[in-house]
């Protein structure tokens, strides 16, 4: 039996916790470290409504019905990681605080060398960065990051065709993530930008993680922009949906966004208010070691099927595009009229079927089974710096080394 501490269990990993038990191999959670021990018991003992199992596939319902059965009683709680680190004998530890303390606790693991499971952003300052990558150049156990997307079978597809030299050298690659759900980010905690650190680091990591994946070369310099143009207002600090009048004629009300929009709220703060953080679109130009260079933008306020995330990838012979929204790449031949489109499917499952492959490398590494890592530390903070530098570069109006 493989027994896992947890520092920070909120929503992301109570997901990840699905595909975890939904794998056929013996593991628990031994303990938990969080300042509020009684909201996660609440979200362990989570109740599933007969209509969300019967819309689920059967080899789904077997994991989230045992997630759910998971008795808090069993295991070890905690409001300090330091004592649950010093105290319990782990087989490995996922980390799932709040951004702005991913760095501190990773490094509590590293230095124990423990297999971590890191959630992203791994960092949101250099210094932090510095700080993780003096851990990864030391620690001797392996880190996954919660790169789902590297990982799906879209991707994965992607980069056996680049590898093929379908199109040859990828030369140039416009990427793009138009977000249905963006409003998150200003209705939940993500809004107060001291802890998300803005939406590069929040949304991009993962593409910018996807785009280094596919390459195979190195970021060097990096300059972006960003604007915020809907989701600002003069509405009170802290003002909630629930308590303004206007709930009836915002649209990003909580109220209009389950009964007219048909979405779903994480949380009812204004999005219009005077303490809203966040831009609410932004690009970036990343220049790759062999000279080429990609254009990427993402939208926070594009909706329903407005929605779009990938890229096209071009080269002399050909391009490639993919889209997560989709499920389908396009392979256009420009030496004819020839146009191939693949089609996958996810089955379903969360971040395209990228969760559970995290989670299945995580036991392997726990069990010994092998050392490779899908998702290593090293790739987090190359993601992380193209990011942080890119937000950087937003508000200077300058180019940014991708250097620590």
């Amino acid at each position: 039996m493989l027994n896992i501490g947890i520092i920070g269990y909120g929503v992301r990993i109570d997901m990840l916790m699905d595909d975890l038990f939904a794998l056929p191999y013996e593991v628990s959670i031994k303990a938990v470290a969080d300042t509020n021990p009684e909201r996660v018991q609440a979200l362990m003992k989570k109740d599933v409504s007969k209509e969300t199992m019967h819309n689920m596939e059967i080899d789904k319902i077997d994991g989230l019905m045992r997630s759910c059965e998971m008795n808090p009683d069993s295991i070890h709680f905690y409001t300090d990681a330091d004592e649950m680190l010093d105290k319990e004998k782990l087989d490995g530890v996922i980390v799932g605080t709040n951004c702005n303390t991913h760095t501190y606790f990773a490094q509590k693991v590293l230095n124990r060398n423990l297999p971590l499971f890191l959630e992203k952003p791994v960092a949101t300052s250099m210094e932090d960065l510095r700080t993780l990558a003096e851990c990864e150049a030391k620690a001797t156990a392996p880190t996954v990051v919660s790169f789902p997307l590297r990982v799906t079978p879209l991707v994965l597809e992607v980069k056996r065709i680049l590898d093929a030299g379908t199109i040859g050298k990828v030369e140039h690659v416009q990427a793009f993530n138009d977000v249905t759900y963006g409003f998150v980010y200003f209705h939940d905690w993500y809004r107060d930008e001291s802890v998300s650190h803005g939406l590069f680091l929040q949304k991009a990591t993962h593409d910018i993680d996807v785009l280094n994946y596919l390459l195979s070369e190195e970021p060097v310099k990096v300059c972006a922009m960003k604007s915020k143009q809907i989701y600002k207002g003069d509405m009170p600090a802290g003002l909630r949906c629930s308590e303004c009048d206007k709930w009836e004629t915002c649209m990003d009300s909580t109220y209009n966004i389950i009964h007219l929009r048909n979405d779903t709220p994480r949380s009812d703060y204004c999005g219009f208010a005077v303490d809203t953080g966040n831009e609410d679109s932004g690009s970036m130009i990343v220049k790759y070691a062999s000279g080429m260079h990609v254009m990427y933008s993402q939208n926070l306020f594009a909706r329903k099927g407005a929605g779009r995330r990938g890229a096209r990838l071009y080269g002399y012979k050909g391009t490639v595009e993919f889209d997560f929204v989709t499920n389908e790449i396009k392979i256009f031949d420009h030496m004819s009229d020839k146009v191939t489109v693949v089609r996958l499917d996810d089955q379903g499952s969360r971040h395209g079927g990228g969760d559970i492959v995290l989670m299945r490398n995580f036991v392997h590494l726990m069990q010994g089974r092998t050392t490779e890592s899908v998702a290593p530390l090293k790739d987090g903070i190359r993601s992380a710096l193209v990011c942080l530098q890119a937000k950087e570069s937003s508000e200077s109006d300058q180019f940014y080394p991708v250097t620590l």
